[in-house]
């Protein structure tokens, strides 16, 4: 997958070099800043149709949110059109200046956000682990019929490791059972962890109501009964900075990330997905 990723990577820079030469082969004379910015915005181009492409062959139309590489493919270019038109000065709209300066803030705090909630989600993926929790959380991740899908496979694998390394550790597993699911998620997780890796019944207890993250973390902190307890959190890698939001909303006063496996080449998706969720959970819950 490494070589993958390096090899998708050279083809994006590649891609987007010959488009930004192709755009400004002509252009002798205009802003050196434009020019750069073409350049930016050419591979950025490449490489949204690209991964556009790629999540659809491996998750299809029904992946979440996959309208928002064409978008920003979109965008790159109408930008690239703009700013060769304006540094052929035969701008295609006269557009105020006024309004240049509001768009040039708006966006350079928009990608502020952006790159500081994605440093958090990064900082929270990739968080050295904590040995000997009290309790472990699994958080549910839908089924396909009575078997785990990927995500959630990832997390059993992750809670299974854990709990071998940490025989004083009690898992709850966290989901209730969906409309197109044989059992809960959480009857699943149980399964798959006894059945499948060994682990002892009695170390885990199931929560079975939950239909997404805050209902998984409240119903589980009823389960445990003190919110002070060394608890950790089991989801995939992207997820994990949100679910300690909401984790530290629902009255965790001890929480501590057990991030899961983020499966490429989708797990980019979203981890730029995330982005938005982690917006919506600061305005909602008030917290960063």
């Amino acid at each position: 997958m490494k070589v993958q990723i390096i090899a998708t990577f050279l083809i994006v820079m590649i891609a987007g070099m010959i488009l930004s030469y192709c755009v400004l082969r002509r252009s002798t004379k205009g802003s050196f800043i434009k020019k750069l910015i073409i350049c930016i915005y050419s591979p950025l181009t490449v490489w949204s149709v690209m991964f556009f492409i790629i999540c659809m062959t491996y998750a299809g139309i029904m992946l979440s949110w996959i309208w928002l590489w064409p978008l920003i493919a979109l965008f790159c270019v109408i930008r690239i059109i703009m700013l060769r038109a304006e540094i052929q000065e035969k701008p295609l709209v006269n557009i105020p200046k006024g309004l240049r300066i509001a768009y040039r803030i708006l966006f350079v705090i928009g990608l502020s956000l952006f790159l500081f909630v994605e440093s958090r989600v990064i900082s929270a993926m990739t968080a050295q682990v904590t040995s000997d929790l009290d309790y472990v959380i699994v958080l549910g991740a839908g089924l396909v019929g009575d078997r785990p899908s990927n995500p959630l496979r990832v997390r059993i694998e992750k809670a299974a490791e854990y709990m071998t390394e940490n025989p004083g550790t009690i898992l709850v597993a966290s989901g209730g059972k969906g409309i197109d699911e044989q059992i809960s998620e959480a009857e699943c997780i149980k399964v798959q962890l006894t059945e499948v890796y060994g682990i002892d019944e009695d170390r885990i207890i199931l929560e079975d109501r939950s239909r997404d993250t805050i209902e998984n973390l409240e119903f589980s902190k009823k389960i445990i009964g003190d919110p002070s307890a060394a608890t950790g959190i089991i989801t995939n890698g992207f997820h994990e900075y949100r679910a300690l939001l909401i984790a530290k909303h629902a009255g965790y006063t001890n929480v501590h990330t057990v991030p899961a496996t983020t499966l490429l080449p989708v797990g980019i998706h979203y981890l730029v997905r995330e982005f938005f969720g982690v917006v919506q959970c600061m305005v909602k819950y008030g917290c960063i």
